[in-house]
């Protein structure tokens, strides 16, 4: 099994890395207020495909390296 998530961490790392607020990420994002994207950022509210997208865009790294992948073994137990 794998479950994916996106690294929240991290985002809020690259944010700080490009020396940008919460209020401008929310803006060139085109959230009608920061309070939006913090919520996306803090994990919140659920992130859409397009917002990580565009994300990955604004700080010029590929999507995949915004996501945690992990893979589980199935653990079945027979009777």
């Amino acid at each position: 099994m794998v479950t994916v998530s996106v690294n929240l961490k991290l985002l809020k790392s690259l944010r700080e890395l490009h020396c940008l607020s919460i209020s401008d990420v929310a803006s060139k994002l085109g959230f009608k207020t920061p309070t939006g994207f913090w919520l996306v950022e803090t994990g919140k509210r659920n992130m859409s495909i397009s917002i990580l997208y565009q994300l990955s865009l604004l700080y010029k790294t590929p999507v995949e390296n915004l996501l945690i992948v992990k893979e589980e073994e199935d653990q079945k137990h027979s009777g």
